[in-house]
């Protein structure tokens, strides 16, 4: 696949198979991404690869905590931020897409359905795998080093689309990360900045079929010291 054709190709999905990923897979995945280029060659990342009966647990036990109102402890990486024009309006049209594709007014199971998505939401969009990104707590207000974290996570996402999978890269599920911190004894030095849920997308599903929009060129762009052409 030209690479091109796989940045404007790969989606965020949100809706996966059973079908969990091989670990050699996941291996390549992250053998691949890891040569990404990072601030001074620092590579300010780690990963925990989730999988079989711990993942399954872990999603039980978030969707448990959901349900019975348990909020586990501060925000570590997740401060409430107020999107202002033009990105909120960005961020308002595309939940409305979402809306009326998956909650439409004249379905009588709207607010089931409307339950059921936040609940997939909380458990990692029900992937069968799931990568925990990791990095230091201190690097977090680094812009520099920010910006090298998303560039290996960027070098998953696509990667896994050349071996047929998808992913999605969320915040939810760690945004109060004592759980996972539990039970994969990660230090408190570590920031958990977000997990990417993967595995083979379930191409049965509305969601994973939303319509997808792009801010046009010219918005987004200005050309200083070029001749017209």
């Amino acid at each position: 696949m030209d690479i091109r054709e796989a940045i404007r190709s790969r989606r965020s999905i949100r809706a996966f198979t059973k079908q969990p990923v091989p670990r050699h897979i996941l291996e390549d995945i992250i053998e691949t991404a890891r040569w990404a280029g990072s601030f001074v060659n620092s590579q300010p990342w780690e990963f925990a690869i989730l999988g079989g009966e711990l993942m399954a647990e872990w999603k039980k036990c978030l969707v448990q905590q959901y349900k019975e109102g348990h909020e586990e402890g501060e925000r570590e990486v997740y401060p409430d931020v107020i999107l202002p024009e033009p990105y909120i309006l960005r961020a308002e049209k595309f939940r409305a897409n979402i809306d009326g594709l998956m909650f439409p007014p004249e379905d009588l199971d709207v607010k089931q359905k409307r339950e059921d998505y936040t609940i997939s939401g909380i458990q990692v969009r029900d992937a069968p795998n799931a990568i925990i990104v990791l990095t230091e707590k201190q690097f977090i207000k680094s812009t520099l080093l920010m910006i090298s974290l998303g560039l290996v996570i960027q070098n998953i996402c696509l990667t896994a689309l050349a071996h047929e999978l998808g992913t999605c890269v969320m915040g939810r599920p760690v945004e109060r990360p004592q759980l996972i911190r539990n039970m994969l004894n990660i230090p408190d030095s570590k920031a958990i900045p977000c997990v990417i849920a993967i595995g083979y997308p379930d191409w049965s599903a509305q969601i994973n079929h939303i319509k997808r929009e792009r801010a046009p060129l010219e918005s987004i762009t200005t050309w200083w010291g070029f001749h017209s052409e």
